[in-house]
C-alpha cells in the first residue's frame, strides 16, 4: 500500500526489538559501553543480514500484550537514521521528524479503510465523504485490523501488505 506513495521510501524487514535504548542497540553514548565502535558495526551488520531493517524497545511488549488479549496488531515503524552511518539524528532528520512520523497514521488509516471497506466518494456538490461498501463500519474491526502481533524470538517479521 505505502509502495505506491513515490515520496515515501518503504523497506520491507524484520524488527529487532532491544532490551533498552543503548546497549541492546549497540549504542556507544549509554552510561555503560563494554564493547567498541567495530563491535557495534559487526552486531548491526550481523543483524541486517539476518533481515533485520530496524531496531526498537517495545514491539514485542505490544505484540505479547494484543496475543494475550486475543486482538490482532500490527507493528509499523519509522526509521530515522541508518545505524550504520550514525547513532544521532543529523539536522536534515530533525527538521523531516514531524513529517516522518506522521506517515505511519496515514498509512494505517488508509490501511483500516480498505479493510472495512471505506471508500472515498464526491457528492454532487464536489464534497468528498465517506461511503461503505458491504455494511456498517464495526468499530471493534477497524479498531483491530492489521498483521498478526507476533511474540516469538527477537525479529518480528510482520509484513505490512497493500
Amino acid at each position: 500500500m505505502c509502495q505506491t506513495d513515490p515520496d515515501v521510501t518503504t523497506v520491507l524487514g524484520g524488527t529487532l526489538c532491544a532490551d533498552d535504548f543503548y546497549e541492546g542497540q549497540g549504542r556507544l553514548d549509554g552510561a555503560f559501553c563494554d564493547y567498541t565502535e567495530e563491535d557495534k558495526i559487526e552486531y548491526l551488520k550481523k543483524a541486517y543480514n539476518l533481515g533485520c531493517r530496524n531496531v526498537e524497545m517495545e514491539s514485542c511488549a505490544f505484540s505479547s500484550l494484543c496475543n494475550r488479549a486475543g486482538v490482532r496488531g500490527a507493528v509499523v515503524c519509522v526509521t530515522l537514521i541508518d545505524r550504520l552511518q550514525s547513532d544521532l539524528m543529523s539536522a536534515a532528520d530533525v527538521q523531516r521528524y514531524d513529517e516522518l512520523v506522521r506517515r505511519p497514521h496515514s498509512l494505517i488509516g488508509r490501511f483500516i479503510k480498505r479493510q472495512v471497506g471505506l471508500k472515498i466518494k464526491e457528492n454532487r456538490s464536489g464534497m468528498r465523504q465517506p461511503s461503505i461498501i458491504g455494511g456498517p463500519i464495526n468499530n471493534a474491526a477497524a479498531a483491530t485490523s492489521g498483521g498478526s502481533g507476533t511474540t516469538s524470538g527477537n525479529f518480528n517479521n510482520t509484513p505490512v501488505t497493500g
